[in-house]
């Protein structure tokens, strides 16, 4: 899963992910971005359209079939919930796909949302919609990762403390529960934040951060790159790749997943 993949380079990130890498399916956003970033009318004139989320499955996995959903406007609201499936100006920053593996359908999620500091609502918005979006799915196998742009900071015994704690007006409180409920709330439909879940809190012997700021140190910054799964994935391996910061900002995360119960019959454990 990548975010930020740029839009005017989509037809070499299709070829070198295929024909270097050997991933056979991919699907991304890149083709809304394109779309959205040509349209001359408020608010879209001043985002900024050069980039969307890809997903990719190798030719070696065990996945296949990978289907990108594109709910609609005109679908039912989220159960009691009053909002739509497009509660947002960025749909190209949310790639919902499906993909199968063996008898099970993997719900998948690939999303990064738009600094605050630059698109204020707009973020709150893209977590509200994953949110509310994936409670209105239920309980399913599923995986969501990315660049959340949250939380502004854990403590050593796992509060999450969102942007914005500070404040208590109306939208500061939408603003801290968007971010509590996509990183602390998805265990109603049994998720898990993975990194969390195998490492803990504290004082770690593992790079726990995605963002690097140099702040107070070389390795002080944010958590801003996650990966939340259904616990019945049983995951267990997850960090952060240090190398990968030779080519970005951001480190890369890595999950592994051992789950018997999605494993195909005729697979070997």
């Amino acid at each position: 899963m990548l975010n930020e993949v740029t839009t005017d380079r989509r037809e070499l990130w299709h070829e070198e992910l295929r024909d270097t890498g050997g991933y056979t399916e991919i699907v991304d956003t890149l083709d809304w971005s394109r779309q959205l970033d040509e349209i001359d009318v408020p608010p879209f004139q001043d985002f900024n359209g050069v980039n969307g989320n890809l997903i990719a499955v190798h030719s070696e996995s065990d996945l296949q079939n990978l289907q990108r959903q594109s709910p609609s406007i005109r679908d039912a609201p989220f159960g009691d919930s009053d909002l739509k499936h497009w509660d947002t100006n960025f749909p190209e920053k949310i790639l919902n796909a499906e993909v199968d593996h063996g008898d099970f359908t993997l719900d998948l999620w690939n999303i990064r949302t738009v600094p605050g500091s630059m698109y204020g609502e707009e973020k709150i918005k893209i977590l509200e919609n994953i949110y509310n979006r994936i409670l209105a799915q239920g309980d399913r196998p599923r995986i969501l990762a990315g660049d959340f742009n949250a939380p502004q900071d854990e403590t050593a015994d796992g509060e999450v403390i969102p942007w914005r704690d500070e404040r208590n007006d109306a939208l500061s409180e939408r603003w801290k529960n968007a971010e509590r409920n996509i990183l602390t709330e998805l265990d109603t439909v049994g998720m898990v934040d993975v990194f969390r879940a195998i490492h803990g809190y504290g004082t770690l012997d593992i790079l726990d951060i995605s963002h690097p700021t140099g702040e107070k140190g070389p390795l002080s910054g944010k958590r801003f790159d996650h990966v939340i799964a259904s616990e019945i994935l049983n995951p267990n391996d997850c960090f952060y790749d240090e190398t990968g910061l030779e080519y970005s900002d951001h480190a890369p995360i890595i999950a592994e997943f051992t789950s018997d119960k999605l494993r195909p019959k005729s697979s070997t454990p």
